[in-house]
């Protein structure tokens, strides 16, 4: 779809402001609110086309800062006594972060008065906390327990009882899918009960303009002009009718889509659409991955065992340490080798939470893994999600095809995704046609990270390179990636006094 409201990107002479603060008058969009961090232009000049309106998209490319203009816009509500709470549903990997950011970006009065809670699985919210309409507070809920939990679905409905909340939706694509158990209860019991509704997503253009239809219902479904997915298929879908084996109705199968101008002038009004990539530093950000119980298991016993084993005597060198380490970060990854030399698969979440991530991404990425058994499964899901020709593979294991899978990756439109090793693409390679580099796991070697980092760099590369790692709360990957960005050498510290703290 072609850009909208004359949001396609900044002229020439304007991309090297468009960063840039704001540096006009706060008071005119803020309204006696006062932000802690000043806006950027264009997210000044979103908030002031949102302005009092019940329903908006901030379809802004990622990085672009659209939890600051969400949280800025709650900010403004909330203080025109317009707005009392703040109810945020997101992936289980952001969800999360979104602690961080209204720590960041809340003024210091809200900040204040703000009561914050998070719905964690298998764990009942504080009733008094529900209760409490004495002050503002901030619900954060992961769209997956929207699905499964019947108890999130009720907080949620309660929360929003005899309050005037602002809801925002992050990463969107979540609630895609119309006829899902999450998006029906967003679109049919949450969004009446909210006052404000926001969409965030990172992606402004979605591969299929029907991904548009869950997302604008949830906001108002007068803005695309059907209540129903079936009409709104047959005005933007180009289909034709087929037979498939064991069925006796034929499907309706998608070749195309039909008046997509019309469906932009519909969002328009209704969205911030910005595409273009600002002057601004690469970024990096944590996606958190939850374990499944078996990864909760193993995980637990070999990080008693290692801790026993090394309590147990000063005989312990530092490459035990490490081999511990090694046999806990496996466990996180999805995969163990047992004692006689087998990989056991253990069911995992990782490579879920990667497809989803990418899922607001169109262009191509690098996918960094450690362990060959990664690479094999990584690259079949991507294969098996995006089409055979899609992802090429750079490891250990294809020695005498990599170079060809290499070019392939850089000189084929189609192929989107290169999953590599660090020990064996992290140098020397150049796969700067990719803004996206994500860390499906990292070793604790401090060179293979940062040889690993630049490899999308290039000399005169004006596009952003995003850096996404992802990692499991309170785990081992944690101290890796810590180590890593303090470029500490692990391996010289783990044969410290102070051990424990990379392990335990």
């Amino acid at each position: 779809m072609a850009e909208a409201d004359g949001l396609e990107g900044p002229a020439p002479d304007e991309r090297a402001r468009a960063g840039a603060l704001y540096d006009g008058d706060l008071s005119k969009i803020y309204h006696g609110y006062v932000p802690q961090l000043r806006p950027r232009g264009y997210q000044a000049r979103e908030l002031t086309r949102m302005r009092d309106k019940h329903a908006w998209a901030l379809l802004l490319y990622m990085r672009l800062g659209k939890s600051k203009i969400a949280i800025d816009d709650f900010g403004i509500l909330e203080h025109q006594g317009k707005a009392q709470d703040f109810l945020l549903v997101a992936p289980a990997g952001a969800y999360l972060t979104w602690q961080g950011e209204l720590e960041k970006h809340l003024s210091d009065d809200l900040r204040g008065r703000l009561r914050v809670a998070t719905w964690t699985s298998g764990k009942k919210l504080d009733a008094g906390f529900l209760l409490d309409h004495s002050r503002p507070r901030a619900l954060l809920v992961n769209v997956e327990a929207l699905s499964t939990a019947t108890g999130a679905r009720e907080a949620c409905l309660l929360f929003c009882r005899g309050r005037r909340v602002v809801a925002a939706v992050d990463e969107s694509t979540a609630i895609k899918g119309h006829g899902t158990k999450r998006t029906k209860f967003v679109v049919r019991h949450l969004a009446p009960a909210c006052a404000y509704r926001r969409i965030l997503s990172g992606l402004p253009d979605p591969r299929s303009p029907l991904d548009y239809f869950s997302q604008f219902y949830f906001l108002d479904p007068r803005i695309l002009g059907h209540d129903k997915y079936e009409s709104f298929f047959e005005e933007f879908a180009v289909y034709e009718k087929r037979l498939f084996a064991g069925r006796r109705w034929p499907t309706k199968v998608v070749t195309g889509y039909k008046n997509e101008d019309l469906l932009r002038e519909r969002i328009a009004p209704w969205s911030s659409r910005v595409a273009f990539r600002p002057d601004i530093p690469p970024s990096w950000t944590l996606r958190h991955v939850a374990l499944t119980p078996e990864q909760r298991r193993a995980y637990a016993e070999m990080r008693q065992y290692a801790t026993t084993k090394l309590e147990g005597g000063g005989h312990v060198t530092a490459t035990i340490v490490l081999t511990q380490m090694m046999r806990l970060h496996q466990i996180l990854c999805g995969h163990v080798t047992d004692d006689d030399g087998q990989v056991r698969e253990l069911p995992e979440l990782k490579t879920a939470q990667l497809l989803e991530l990418l899922e607001d991404y169109s262009g191509k990425a690098v996918v960094w893994v450690t362990y060959d058994a990664d690479v094999r499964k990584v690259a079949s899901r991507l294969a098996e999600e995006y089409g055979g020709g899609s992802t090429a593979r750079f490891w250990g294991g294809n020695a005498s095809t990599r170079e060809a899978e290499e070019a392939r990756f850089k000189g084929d439109p189609a192929c989107r995704f290169m999953v590599a090793t660090a020990s064996a693409g992290g140098r020397g390679r150049t796969w700067d046609a990719a803004d996206l580099v994500v860390y499906y796991s990292s070793s604790y070697d401090l060179e293979h990270r940062e040889q690993s980092e630049q490899r999308v760099q290039a000399v005169g590369k004006a596009r952003q390179v995003d850096y996404v790692d992802l990692v499991a709360p309170g785990t081992v990957e944690e101290k890796i990636l810590h180590a890593l960005r303090a470029k500490i050498d692990l391996s010289t510290a783990v044969s410290g006094g102070d051990w424990r703290q990379w392990v335990v």
